[in-house]
């Protein structure tokens, strides 16, 4: 592929992501796509329609964006949920396991890099809003926003690899266990 076709694949896969998913996420899922069609691009030269086969890859790409974007809105949901319980009230079933990992989250956050772990102590753990966040540190609002959801999926990926979660029916944490000795030592899953 020339530079001139390359550019406009490009550019007319990221006008087709633009239209379906938050601009601040197109370069993600472009990406996501991207790297996709390298590791599997003997099934792009294989396929009969090339066009289509990308395509099918980038419409994947997006519902799997939308699916994780999910995940973690009803996770992070459920951990605000927590948060606002009062003392006196009496926990609902598989509360005092959320409330379990939401002491266990902090440490994951300290272990981030720091300009991740700046943006999500700021807006996860003080509840300043993300433009807020974004005055305090310096950085624009769509800027603070990347921060605020790389160090969510790296947070998430660190702690999934340490605890073995175990989500109820509504996608709020039922259950949690440390997967090896050590992890989530701070925690008593």
């Amino acid at each position: 592929m020339t530079d001139v076709e390359w550019a406009s694949f490009e550019t007319r896969l990221r006008a087709y992501v633009g239209g379906r998913v938050d601009s601040s996420w197109v370069d993600d899922v472009v990406g996501d796509i991207l790297l996709k069609l390298v590791r599997h691009r003997d099934g792009v030269e294989a396929a009969e329609n090339p066009l289509a086969y990308v395509l099918r890859v980038a419409s994947n790409a997006i519902a799997d964006h939308y699916r994780r974007k999910s995940v973690e809105r009803r996770a992070l949901s459920g951990l605000e949920q927590e948060n606002t319980l009062h003392e006196d009230t009496d926990p609902a079933p598989g509360d005092e396991a959320m409330a379990d990992m939401a002491r266990c989250v902090a440490p994951f956050i300290d272990n981030l890099p720091g300009k991740y772990r700046d943006a999500l102590k700021l807006t996860e753990i003080d509840g300043l809003s993300q433009p807020e966040a974004a005055r305090r540190l310096g950085l624009s609002s769509s800027g603070m926003k990347s921060r605020v959801q790389r160090g969510r999926a790296q947070m998430k990926q660190a702690l999934l690899h340490c605890c073995a979660v175990e989500l109820d029916r509504r996608g709020g944490i039922a259950d949690y266990a440390p997967r090896a000795p050590g992890c989530g030592s701070d925690c008593s899953g």
